[in-house]
């Protein structure tokens, strides 16, 4: 793999040679950690937290306005914000967001059950009662 000369004679910029085969949140973490090494980052976890923070309001904002490409970007922005999180902090985003993928599977198969039980499926109920199914399960897992 080449790498485009800059006017130094250093590479262009410290992201070339990205694998295009990188998922979009591996990508996100190899330039974030990149920028990194070079000396582009926040002092810490708690500085990448308040970004998190700060993209979370631009994107309240952007929903307050229905401005459907602003929502789009800054979910993107806070995506990238919470996949920098994760790697301060030492672990893979994919890893962390594929745990929470399964744990929601988990509470939701379980919240269809108590329903069925009930004779009654998620369509018939009511946001306040899948909210307080959901509570129900999820407590009972305190501890896993």
């Amino acid at each position: 793999m080449t790498q485009r000369e800059g006017g130094s004679g250093g590479p262009a910029s410290l992201l070339d040679g990205l694998p295009a085969t990188l998922s979009p949140m591996a990508r996100a973490r190899e330039a974030q950690a990149r920028a990194a090494r070079a000396g582009f980052d926040w002092p810490d976890s708690l500085s990448n937290l308040a970004k998190v923070e700060e993209e979370t309001l631009e994107l309240r904002e952007a929903i307050r306005l229905a401005d459907a490409p602003a929502v789009s970007e800054e979910i993107g922005d806070l995506l990238l914000a919470l996949v920098n999180l994760a790697r301060a902090e030492g672990h893979e985003a994919e890893r962390c967001l594929a745990a929470a993928c399964e744990k929601f599977e988990r509470r939701f198969r379980a919240l269809e059950t108590r329903l069925r039980e009930q004779g009654r499926t998620v369509e018939q109920a009511t946001p306040a009662e899948l909210d307080a199914i959901w509570n129900v399960v999820k407590s009972g897992e305190e501890g896993r």
